[in-house]
């Protein structure tokens, strides 16, 4: 590890690549200038101004900071678990989530938060238990976040009123905290019940933040809320006026298709697809369809005992698992993929105007991805070469300006501590039941 630099903010920075992806489009010989934690200038190498320090990446690709629009940091304890048999969340995951506390769970989301950054995400939606561990741990590593505790009247580990109190304090506590973005996260419909979550759902719009929850995740839970309701989740959510507002819903693939249309026609809600995860359970959210209609489709890892956090593998996933579903392949295509989990997961966690395209104004969440190696080349676009990157080829990672990752490695944390405090909590964690 390298010595921790402090940030400063009288320097400014130039990054010279050999491609820059803007939101019109690849720009061949370019560089961005920040400034202050912002994107001051993008433009052709050869016009770009002077700057304090001049950043070599010609042999590279500068992208976006990939958002990561719904994960649950704290659940790598479940990696490589193997075969399971059941339902991941019901029968796997809630059983040993019981036993989970404040430092395990910390521990977890700081393998968790390190893996995505040198995967070139600089933004991760966690929804998880002890959310202060997953803001501490965020906020160690580098990464952006936008944090919920979950909240669960019944079944759910950790659940009861004082589960809601808690969310409710980590929102007012972390408003104002560097890099958090703090949102209530009710865990689903069937989980809070109609009026807690119609509570939390006022309670969201007093603090103006959003709301980050699971819907239609499974048959479960549909059978549940119509034997209580007489309806789907989505209907009850719409009922409620839960859609009225900046909603989060992770998954939706067992919605039905009216269902779907009331997302897509909700301007205020976006929907996460999570491609392997769906693909694993055998039902995918239609995300083609949705985006086709109008709806904002995010990507997202979400977390099952054989996935990883590389959301560039989730976007190629995605247009894979989006042909074979419509038997179209047309259906998705690289650059959608692409949007989604840059722009289209800004807009989903409600920072459209300060993450998720490389522009002058925007934060400088920005990676850093080789060109230079056998897995890149060759290639004739950039954008869809993009899909190709993972944590050999991600060289560095600025978020918010800082330079969090570089030749591939963490700067501000040591990437062994991070490792051997994981596997560590994991037995301890395995101890306990």
């Amino acid at each position: 590890m390298s010595s921790v630099r402090p940030m400063r903010t009288d320097v400014t920075t130039r990054i010279d690549a050999s491609w820059v992806i803007t939101p019109e489009g690849p720009v061949a010989d370019a560089s961005v200038v920040v400034a202050d934690g912002a994107i001051a200038w993008v433009g052709a190498t050869s016009a770009a101004p002077l700057a304090d320090e001049v950043v070599d990446c010609s042999w590279g690709l500068l992208a976006p900071g990939l958002v990561d629009a719904h994960t649950h940091l704290g659940l790598s304890w479940s990696k490589a678990l193997g075969p399971t048999t059941g339902h991941p969340v019901y029968d796997v995951f809630w059983p040993r989530e019981s036993s989970l506390d404040h430092d395990l769970v910390k521990a977890f989301a700081m393998s968790s938060a390190a893996e995505a950054l040198l995967a070139g995400t600089t933004c991760v939606a966690d929804h998880y238990f002890f959310a202060d561990a997953s803001a501490e741990a965020t906020t160690a590593v580098g990464i952006r976040s936008f944090v919920g505790e979950t909240m669960a009247t019944r079944y759910v580990p950790h659940h009861g009123r004082a589960s809601i109190e808690r969310g409710i304090d980590f929102v007012e506590r972390h408003r104002s905290t560097h890099l958090v973005h703090p949102a209530l996260a009710p865990h689903a419909l069937d989980t809070m019940g109609a009026e807690a979550l119609s509570e939390v759902a006022a309670e969201a719009r007093r603090l103006g933040v959003p709301l980050h929850m699971h819907v239609a995740q499974s048959d479960r839970e549909v059978a549940d809320v119509q034997a209580e309701y007489g309806c789907g989740p989505v209907e009850k959510l719409a009922e409620i006026g839960v859609l009225d507002q900046p909603l989060l819903a992770a998954h939706a693939m067992h919605a039905s298709e009216g269902e779907l249309d009331l997302l897509a026609r909700s301007p205020s809600v976006s929907t996460v697809y999570c491609p392997t995860v769906h693909a694993g359970l055998g039902r995918s959210l239609p995300a083609a369809r949705l985006r086709l209609i109008g709806g904002n489709v995010a990507l997202g890892t979400d977390a099952v005992p054989t996935q990883r956090r590389k959301l560039a593998s989730e976007a190629r996933a995605a247009v894979i698992c989006q042909q074979v579903l419509t038997g179209d392949a047309g259906a998705l295509s690289l650059l959608d993929a692409f949007e989604m989990a840059t722009a289209g997961g800004a807009a989903a966690i409600g920072l459209a105007n300060q993450i998720g395209t490389i522009e002058v104004g925007k934060r400088a969440d920005v990676v850093a991805h080789r060109l230079d190696q056998p897995a890149m080349a060759p290639f004739t676009d950039p954008v869809e070469v993009w899909t190709c990157s993972g944590p050999d080829q991600v060289h560095s990672v600025w978020v918010d300006g800082r330079r969090v990752v570089e030749d591939g490695h963490l700067v501000l944390v040591d990437e062994g501590s991070i490792a051997r405090s994981a596997q560590a909590a994991r037995a301890k964690l395995f101890l306990r039941n």
